[in-house]
Order: C-alpha cells, then sequence, then structure tokens
C-alpha cells in the first residue's frame, strides 16, 4: 500500500512537469521555424524583390508579408494565430 501511494506521488508530480515542458519544447520549435522563415522572407525579397510568401514546417503554414515590417503569421500547435515582427 505504502509503495503504490509512493507511486502515485510521484507519477502525479513529473506529470505535469512533463505537459509543461512539452507544451514550451512545442512554443520555441514553432517560434524557431518562425524566425526561420522570416530569415529567409528577408533573403529572398533581398533576391527577388517579392514582397510575400509562404513555407510549410511540419505541418504548419508560415505566410510571410512585407509592408512597414517584415511579419510572419502561423497557427500555433492549439490553432491559436500567432504573428512575429522585425522591422
Amino acid at each position: 500500500m505504502v509503495s503504490l501511494s509512493i507511486v502515485f506521488v510521484i507519477f502525479g508530480s513529473l506529470l505535469p512537469v512533463m505537459i509543461g515542458a512539452q507544451h514550451s519544447l512545442h512554443v520555441k520549435k514553432e517560434r524557431v521555424n518562425a524566425f526561420e522563415t522570416l530569415h529567409e522572407a528577408a533573403r529572398e525579397k533581398n533576391a527577388t524583390g517579392r514582397m510575400q510568401g509562404q513555407r510549410m514546417v511540419n505541418g504548419i503554414l508560415y505566410q510571410w508579408q512585407m509592408s512597414d515590417e517584415l511579419c510572419v503569421e502561423y497557427m500555433d500547435y492549439k490553432k491559436q494565430r500567432r504573428q512575429l515582427c522585425i522591422k
């Protein structure tokens, strides 16, 4: 009985930590891909003059557009729209 309660305490405390770490990892991967898209967009704009484009990474569509700022929009894994811009 004591060992069973120890197992429940260990897994009960580790599971929320693992879920939080997984969420953080998803968010960081998506932001890295968004920044890579901004970098590629800046290079493409300088090379070809294109003002918009898109890139698919791991099933997520990153769309970029140049206006006053270079911005990338994407739908995160929670289906929320995110946007990153640089001047």
